[in-house]
């Protein structure tokens, strides 16, 4: 894990820093439709929070990762040969952050975050940054096992589940139609069956990987790859033998499937490792 923990610390930094993130876009647009005298009740302001987290959050992920890559390889050269201070990646997670928004209004001429249109706002988003750069600064501090490794995409699975099992909690008409299905027009009893079912599977799926990053517990995350396993081989069944209507979904039931069961792998060759 000498080299390993680097890219995994910028991967689990990243994390942190969206998670930090996404609520100050969120509470700040909650507070602009209060102020709009729009009706807001606490179930509505949840899903604004939990959506923001899971929709926005990926994108903005994906972002960070990209600049936490470069802005922690400059400031490890710097540290290295130039200035040594343990606030040098913190500081260089709050800069890239603010740059990063910069370059984002100009480039799109709007605020796509809500919470970056005050100057408070754009404080916080910083300090995100930097809070980001000290948590990475403390993993790549000392040497770092496999488990750490396993934790770390682990979570990252669980974020992408969240993403479905919160479709299906609240809007389950969009999630159906996802996968192919009008809920409306539906039977009541289909309806039932179709949000009973879906919820569930996502749901339980979830909690095994969050189970498996907690206990590092291979049954939990086998579990979690079995059940996408077999939905990516009975949707190939159902295309080729009973010749249903063709969707690719079956490439992420087969990664959703196969990811959690190399991580479970991961788990007992680090068991055996230690023995």
């Amino acid at each position: 894990m000498t080299l390993a923990k680097y890219p995994f610390g910028v991967l689990v930094a990243a994390l942190l820093t969206v998670a930090l993130t996404t609520p100050i876009s969120s509470f700040a647009n909650i507070y602009w439709l209060s102020s709009m005298n729009m009706p807001m009740s606490f179930v509505s302001a949840l899903e604004i929070i939990l959506f923001d987290f899971q929709r926005l959050g990926i994108l903005l992920y994906g972002v960070i990762i990209v600049e936490f890559a470069v802005a922690f390889s400059i400031a490890a050269l710097i540290k290295k040969y130039f200035f040594n201070n343990k606030y040098i990646y913190p500081l260089a997670g709050a800069f890239i952050t603010g740059f990063t928004l910069f370059v984002i209004v100009e480039l799109n001429q709007t605020e796509i975050l809500s919470g970056n249109r005050t100057i408070l706002g754009k404080t916080l988003h910083c300090l995100a940054g930097f809070i980001g750069g000290y948590f990475f600064a403390w993993l790549v501090g000392k040497e770092r096992r496999l488990s750490f490794a396993i934790r770390s995409l682990g979570i990252i699975y669980a974020y992408l589940l969240m993403g479905l099992v919160l479709n299906w909690i609240f809007t389950p008409i969009n999630a159906a139609a996802n996968f192919g299905f009008v809920f409306n027009e539906l039977a009541p009893n289909a309806q039932n069956a179709l949000l009973r079912d879906f919820s569930s599977f996502f749901l339980a799926t979830f909690l095994f990987s969050i189970l498996g990053v907690i206990t590092l517990n291979p049954v939990w995350f086998f579990s979690a790859g079995i059940v996408y396993l077999f939905a990516g081989i009975f949707n190939l069944v159902g295309i080729y033998v009973y010749l249903t209507g063709f969707n690719q979904i079956f490439i992420g039931e087969f990664f959703l499937g196969i990811f959690p069961i190399i991580l479970g792998y991961l788990i007992i060759y680090s068991n055996k490792k230690s023995d």
